[in-house]
């Protein structure tokens, strides 16, 4: 698509489909650093700005930064709720106006992120459980007071999803949505991964990924595991023994059910706070099946994979470099 000075104004202001806004998020989401798109959303900004209060003008400074508008000039930006870009640069609790009704009306977005080598547990306002891996980012509303409850995540999540068949439960991460109807999975979305990966162990969930110009619809059944590939655009499917699988949030396990070893590099950097590079670009993309399930720590991991993989591991000032053999 290609967004225009009149599709924007009417996105802001609610008139578009629950499809049509859909296609307008995922495309501000992954083309928020292009000038023309910064220009139009300057340019809606400065028609609706009012004054803001010191602290909200401050919570608002990073927003500013990262669209690269002058800082000297005093904005409130008034988006529909769910602009996933510009909702998780904004600090947690911090109220947004949006016109997705004649009568705005304020909502409170909360975000949390996980640092890195820890774990965080969340309850959102409809009783959904998440438990997050290390350097997860996930944001919220305080309520949900629409047809859907919409959320964002970057990372990884154990989600016990409370069952509404009324309300739908999304999830949106990258271009990738999991449209949730009642159950318990496990997805891992990191922004720099080259994988997507959900994990259902009970109920149903459709993965719902970009395909040419239009969405691809993937429902998944208990024990199902599907991969997406965001360069290839594909997804890999198959099927796990889902009362033996255990995931990060069983006494930090790990399961790489073939994952390039630089997704690996980079799962085992988050949880064990140790920088680990692959420092040979021809092993960077090669697959590993490879389950850690007894509380390993990084050198038993580094290893086994290396045996298994015939790496060379090098510890250099507290940094782990992988080689190929």
């Amino acid at each position: 698509m290609t967004l225009s000075r009149n599709l924007l104004l009417a996105f802001l202001e609610g008139k578009l489909s629950e499809e049509e806004s859909l296609e307008v998020q995922v495309y501000l989401s992954e083309h928020m650093e292009d000038p023309m798109v910064r220009e139009l959303l300057d340019e809606q900004f400065d028609n609706g700005r009012t004054e803001a209060d010191p602290s909200a003008e401050r919570a608002l400074s990073s927003v500013r930064k990262r669209l690269g508008i002058d800082s000297q000039r005093r904005r409130i930006y008034w988006l529909a709720a769910a602009v996933a870009a510009l909702l998780l640069a904004i600090p947690a609790s911090l109220h947004i106006g949006y016109n997705l009704h004649k009568d705005p009306a304020p909502v409170a977005w909360n975000e949390l992120t996980v640092p890195i080598s820890q774990t965080r547990e969340v309850t959102l306002p409809d009783g959904t459980r998440l438990t997050l891996n290390a350097g997860s980012r996930v944001t919220w509303p305080s309520s949900f007071a629409s047809e859907k409850r919409e959320i964002f995540l970057d990372g990884e999540v154990l989600a016990h999803v409370a069952k509404d068949p009324e309300h739908p439960f999304i999830i949106h991460s990258g271009n990738a949505d999991i449209c949730v109807h009642g159950t318990t999975f496990n997805l891992k979305s990191y922004r720099d991964a080259t994988l997507l990966e959900v994990v259902l162990m009970e109920g149903s969930v459709s993965l719902v990924i970009p395909e040419g110009k239009d969405r691809r619809e993937v429902r998944l059944t208990p024990g199902d595991i599907a991969q997406f590939d965001h360069q290839a655009g594909s997804v890999a499917l198959g099927k796990i023994a889902t009362d033996g699988f255990k995931t990060f949030a069983d006494n930090r396990s790990f399961s790489f059910i073939n994952i390039p070893l630089k997704d690996i590099a980079a799962d085992l950097e988050r949880s064990f706070g140790t920088p680990v590079v692959v420092s040979d670009s021809k092993i960077a993309s090669k697959r590993f099946l490879a389950f850690f399930t007894n509380g390993e720590n990084l050198d038993e991991i580094l290893k086994l994979l290396s045996q298994n993989g015939n790496l060379r591991i090098v510890k250099s000032d507290g940094t782990v470099y992988i080689y190929g053999k």
